[in-house]
């Protein structure tokens, strides 16, 4: 999942900007530093300028990466006339050197600012992560497929596993959740949910009279699911609470097949083929 984020992040030109713009003011506040006051001015400039110079060779890498990505960084390039870039290279710029010539002065300004871009960061790889973020929930395996019958072990997260004869040629999940507004879950929250079980259709879309319930659902309790489910339109950080009853059509439901029971951060639930 980290790889997932951060490689979409490299692969925009901005980043490369920024970090352009930072290593351009590093080296834009060494090569402004005095050096008549070390124990050896000779010695300190040199050391200055190499400095100086290594910090404006990796700007420089930078600025390159911006305008030419590598290889496998497919996106659309933008061009050094985009206004953005001289804004966030020269944001960018400023604050490195601001932080880097004046310590004392611009030092813990610079340092709040940033652990809030931190923060903000943090948060934005969070939010990510919730809205496209997924739990499995159970796993159901196809045992036996007769004409009108059907063998399925049922394994669900914290329970064991049980063996199931229904009638029918397909089955599908019920199960209820409870999905947050946007920001609750851009804060983290992730989707509530409630497996009841399994129900069972024949070829014409039927339903058969062999459901499985579980005695004590996995996932959120009777009483709280009744709370929220009537509280549902005065709940400021609520989008909705349904029941979700996914169906695995006749043609998808094989033998020997494992299904994955998936709850998705958007309130979806998705049974697929185990990989």
């Amino acid at each position: 999942m980290g790889s997932q984020l951060i490689t979409p992040l490299l692969s925009s030109p901005f980043p490369w900007v920024a970090l352009c713009g930072l290593f351009f003011g590093a080296a834009l506040s060494r090569a402004t530093r005095g050096t008549r006051r070390a124990r050896h001015p000779e010695r300190a400039a040199t050391r200055k300028w190499v400095l100086a110079c290594l910090l404006l060779s990796v700007a420089l890498a930078c600025g390159l990466l911006a305008i030419f990505p590598p290889p496998h960084f497919e996106f659309q390039r933008s061009t050094i006339a985009d206004t953005r870039w001289a804004w966030i290279a020269g944001a960018a710029a400023a604050v490195a050197f601001l932080a880097l010539r004046f310590r004392r002065a611009a030092g813990i300004p610079v340092v709040v600012l940033v652990v809030a871009l931190v923060a903000a960061v943090g948060l934005f790889f969070r939010g990510v992560r919730a809205y496209t973020g997924e739990r499995e929930i159970a796993t159901i395996r196809v045992i036996s497929l007769g004409p009108s019958t059907m063998r399925l072990e049922l394994s669900a997260r914290g329970e064991p596993p049980v063996l199931l004869s229904m009638k029918g040629t397909q089955f599908a999940t019920i199960v209820r959740v409870v999905i947050f507004r946007d920001l609750p879950v851009f804060l983290g929250a992730r989707t509530w949910y409630r497996f009841i079980g399994l129900t069972s259709f024949d070829d014409n879309l039927r339903q058969q009279d062999t459901d499985f319930r579980f005695p004590n659902p996995p996932g959120i309790s009777d009483a709280l699911w009744k709370w929220v489910e009537s509280h549902e339109k005065s709940l400021p950080f609520l989008k909705t609470a349904q029941t979700e009853m996914t169906l695995k059509r006749k043609a998808e439901t094989t033998e020997l097949t494992t299904y994955n029971v998936m709850i998705q951060n958007d309130g979806g639930v998705e049974v697929a083929p185990a990989q």
